[in-house]
């Protein structure tokens, strides 16, 4: 989820949410008879709207005190809000239209509805509305004029029972696309008060809205362990950009989450979709406050397979704010069987201590997950021959951040010796360069260092590891940002390139132009004899941001890959959520690469781009 919004009121109830324009209104009861709103372009802050809804019938208000639920929809030039109250235990959905936004009149009960429900926006069928209400089931009603409503013959979706026991169903909102109706709607599982809460949704017919054209497969999102036995309830979802929002009332305030467009697009032949799966028990390293060195944040973990188990080396930030390297290990790479007491590594030279600046200065504006000190950041770590390679970025405080290199033989290692070697930069003074690692494998004689200038990942070819502090990587050759895509603003390499038989699989980090807030992760497919040449990309993230972990810390929205390894068939990628935990997400590694080799690189003419958003 992305935050928990307060409102700006006091003691005010949140009962509904409506998108319009690009622009985002929550609505609250009020102590008066009006509704309060809020207001917000992002989804994320919101703003006291000057306007106030008020709801009049027969020319008098009307008693909003055991109103529970409202939507609202666009009818062309008018608005249509449909209220379900609670008036001695009997529910009642009640219709209303207004020209104006802040002011409705009552025209009739929804005869049929028990539940709350939307209208389909912009849109008439014959001559007659449809409103898709939920409850037992999701049933579509017509009316003509909003007095008189004619309930479908049968029901579109009907409520099913599994353990726990019959599921209610909620209707979330309706969207007109060129393919037809969109009806994203809730399902609710409350056995023993589980109160667990999956998202669903299919497309409708527009020339007959009670058939289904497609069910989309699966599952869109579903609620997390943290919610179980907690007062929370769906308000609605609303689209924004290239997501649409869910929002949920709690006693904290209002949860939001986001979940991408593509989720509900249909498949396109040609770009099958892949997906990386997160582990249940995500977060699997957790900030410890007794440990002063990890006190604050646990995030970016880079690993590696030896000796039969996963070890992770993850970036900490403790009460110092200063970053350091801890160490962890996993026999099955999915749970967490060891965990050292103190870092592994720690800053030791001038570039990556604050020294001098610190107490004298404010934080320089370099500063990243909340480390506001520098220290040793995001570390990758390569095998090659009986050598560990570990690149990271060093930060001292203040100057623009740089790639350090060390290595440890492979037998300290593994005999818990951190006798690392003495790190050196290796990128050029004055430019913030990040996201290093080095290929395992040498291409053509040479080692491969993948490195990130912004916006585009860069590619280096050495002749050997021996670094001397004095020469630093050129940037001979790039991977650029994608136009009209997700990862349209920046992009950067996330852990060491994973060979296959279908070339290198690159795990990789990206921001886009339309949600420049938002780091998600994708995937390439490398040549193996040009490291330079991309096989294959992503045409979608992989994974973005959408659980609370990603999106409840330092940074809100982010996803942020530095370590994977494959174990049998099984890839497994570890990655930092919000800045501040560790977490994992898995694939079939076989099928992931097949899938991914068919989002073939392309360059894309105007209108195939325009096609594809």
């Amino acid at each position: 989820m992305s935050s928990t919004i307060k409102s700006k009121g006091k003691n005010n109830k949140p009962i509904g949410v409506y998108g319009d324009g690009g622009v985002i209104y929550l609505f609250y009861k009020s102590a008066g008879d009006y509704l309060l709103i809020e207001k917000s372009t992002d989804g994320k802050k919101f703003t006291l709207f000057k306007e106030k809804i008020k709801i009049l019938i027969s020319g008098v208000p009307f008693p909003l005190k055991d109103v529970t639920h409202l939507s609202i929809s666009r009818i062309f030039d008018n608005y249509f809000l449909s209220f379900k109250t609670e008036t001695k235990n009997t529910p009642r959905v009640y219709a209303t239209k207004g020209k104006d936004f802040n002011l409705f009149h009552v025209v009739a009960s929804i005869e049929g509805a028990v539940e709350e429900g939307t209208l389909i926006p912009n849109y008439q069928l014959n001559g007659r509305y449809v409103f898709l209400s939920g409850g037992g089931d999701i049933r579509a009603l017509f009316s003509e004029d909003f007095f008189n409503w004619e309930q479908g013959e049968k029901p579109i979706i009907e409520a099913h029972e599994d353990f726990f026991g019959e599921n209610p169903l909620k209707a979330g909102n309706a969207f007109l696309t060129d393919e037809g109706v969109l009806f994203i709607y809730f399902v609710i599982k409350g056995k023993n008060n589980l109160n667990h809460f999956e998202i669903k949704a299919l497309v409708l017919d527009k020339n007959n809205p009670t058939k289904i054209i497609r069910n989309i497969k699966g599952l869109i999102w579903e609620s997390p362990d943290e919610w179980i036995r907690k007062d929370i309830v769906p308000l609605g979802i609303v689209k924004t950009g290239d997501n649409y929002i869910s929002f949920w009332k709690s006693e904290e305030g209002v949860y939001t989450v986001s979940h991408p467009s593509f989720l509900f697009k249909k498949e396109k032949k040609q770009f099958p979709q892949i997906l990386l799966e997160r582990l249940k028990h995500n977060p699997i390293i957790e900030p410890l406050v007794e440990n002063f060195w990890e006190s604050k944040a646990t995030l970016n973990p880079t690993a590696l397979v030896e000796k039969d188990k996963v070890h992770i080396i993850y970036r900490a930030i403790g009460d110092d704010d200063v970053s350091v390297l801890g160490y962890a290990a996993s026999f099955d790479g999915l749970n967490i069987d060891e965990r050292l007491s103190n870092p592994i590594y720690t800053p030791t030279q001038p570039f990556e201590s604050s020294g001098p600046y610190r107490g004298s200065r404010t934080p320089g504006k370099f500063a990243s997950g909340g480390g506001c000190w520098g220290g040793c950041e995001d570390p990758r770590i390569t095998k090659i021959d009986d050598k560990l390679y570990m690149t990271y970025v060093a930060y001292d405080g203040w100057n623009p951040p740089r790639i350090a290199f060390t290595s440890i033989n492979v037998d300290d290692f593994n005999d818990r010796k951190w006798n690392w070697g003495k790190p050196v930069l290796i990128s050029k003074p004055g430019a913030v360069d990040k996201n290093a690692c080095i290929l395992p494998d040498k291409i053509n004689g040479k080692y491969v260092i993948f490195h990130r200038i912004f916006p585009d990942i860069l590619v280096d070819f050495v002749d050997d590891l021996n670094f001397d502090g004095n020469t630093f990587l050129e940037g001979e050759h790039k991977i650029s940002p994608r136009n009209n895509f997700w990862d349209s603003r920046k992009i950067g390499v996330g852990p060491p390139p994973i060979k296959t038989d279908e070339g290198y699989l690159m795990i990789y980090q990206a921001v886009g132009e339309k949600d420049p807030g938002r780091y998600k992760m994708g995937a390439m497919l490398l040549d193996d004899k040009d490291a330079t040449k991309v096989i294959a990309r992503s045409s979608e993230p992989i994974l973005s941001p959408d659980m609370w972990y990603e999106n409840d810390g330092h940074k809100a929205g982010v996803v942020y890959p530095c370590g994977a390894v494959t174990m049998e068939n099984n890839l497994i990628v570890y990655y930092g959520g919000a800045d501040t935990v560790v977490c994992a997400a898995t694939a079939k590694l076989d099928e992931f690469v097949h899938n991914l080799k068919r989002h073939k690189e392309i360059k894309l003419s105007p209108d195939f781009a325009s096609h594809l958003s």
